[in-house]
């Protein structure tokens, strides 16, 4: 089993969506991990905060367990009053250089732009990107901590 490294971390969406509901196949071990992060050790930027908020509230992901959006809310709160959590709702400096970095020369895949965005905030703030997704590693010197779930994300 991977320890969490002792830096701050910048987390997915799919680590966030499987923290938000016990029904998700990754929440045992993404409580695990969140288990093991110090005060102010897991950050969430915009672009996953917003990521999570469309995902709770979208009847084809949650299911009978979609949340409308005032429960989002509700929820986002609750995850703000965990000390661990610390949220940046600003951009770092110089994140499009490293951004155009990521993205450049790259095909078209649905995920390529927010997963580019992720590992450029992630870098150029000098946070490691936690994740259950392997494909994070395609962006060369990324900073990736992979959690492994043992079963398919939602």
């Amino acid at each position: 089993m991977m320890r969490t490294p002792a830096v701050p971390m910048l987390c997915d969406v799919n680590v966030l969506l499987a923290l938000a509901t016990d029904r998700h196949a990754a929440h045992t071990a993404a409580v695990r991990w969140l288990d093991d992060v110090p005060v102010g050790g897991a950050t969430i930027c915009r672009i996953a905060q917003t990521g999570l908020l469309q995902l709770l509230n979208n009847p084809a992901v949650m299911r009978e367990d979609v949340l409308d959006t005032t429960a989002c809310w509700g929820l986002w709160c609750r995850f703000l009053e965990d000390e661990r959590i610390h949220f940046i709702p600003t951009e770092p400096p110089s994140l499009d250089a490293t951004f155009e970095r990521f993205t450049s020369g790259r095909m078209f895949t649905p995920k390529l732009w927010p997963d580019a965005y992720l590992a450029a905030y992630a870098q150029v703030s000098g946070l490691v990107l936690v994740t259950f997704d392997h494909g994070f590693r395609q962006f060369d010197s990324l900073a990736c901590h992979v959690l492994e779930s043992g079963q398919l994300p939602l």
